[in-house]
């Protein structure tokens, strides 16, 4: 009696598992990173809504490679996003680069994500009333540096993205998908 119950009790778990694997958010794009004994991080950035801290939060990195997540079926393009990345400083967000993602069509009919860096300018009015880019010195990066050998599509995106900052190593402590 007990094995039947068992066994029953597997095949109704396993006719769930895919319902439960679809609801899972798919993976827009891939944030990685050297660590600091040599081996590479990946962590997967979902599709869903809300502040998403990291779990490498307040560890700076010279360099941060963004790479394609999950590719899509569908009949028509997904949407667009945008995702916005925040250094955090006594309990404060500050934007450091919002990276767009648009989905390509592959040669086997699946979507996928590709990259595009928007780096925002980041101003305050100075006492003379003018706006000024902010400084070095309040702790805001002043230029993005892309490498790497990705190159963009026509409409300048690209399936990777290699960045640093010209200040040094940068922590990435939560982003925000949009």
């Amino acid at each position: 009696m007990m094995r039947r119950l068992a066994i029953a009790l597997t095949i109704f778990l396993l006719g769930f598992a895919p319902a439960l694997q679809a609801a899972k958010p798919p993976v827009l794009m891939l944030l990685e990173h050297v660590a600091d004994d040599g081996k590479t991080v990946q962590t997967k950035i979902e599709m869903k809504s809300g502040v998403v801290e990291s779990k490498d939060k307040g560890k700076p990195r010279d360099k941060w490679i963004i790479r394609g997540g999950d590719a899509v079926t569908s009949g028509t393009r997904p949407g667009e996003r945008a995702v916005s990345f925040y250094k955090t400083t006594g309990g404060e967000n500050t934007l450091l680069f919002i990276v767009k993602a648009r989905y390509f069509r592959r040669d086997d009919g699946k979507w996928a994500p590709r990259f595009q860096l928007n780096e925002e300018p980041l101003v305050m009015r100075g006492p003379d009333g003018k706006w000024k880019p902010l400084s070095v010195i309040q702790g805001v990066p002043s230029l993005i540096v892309q490498g790497g050998s990705a190159l963009p599509n026509a409409e300048g995106y690209a399936t990777a993205l290699e960045l640093g900052f010209t200040t040094g190593g940068m922590p990435i402590d939560a982003w925000v998908v949009q």
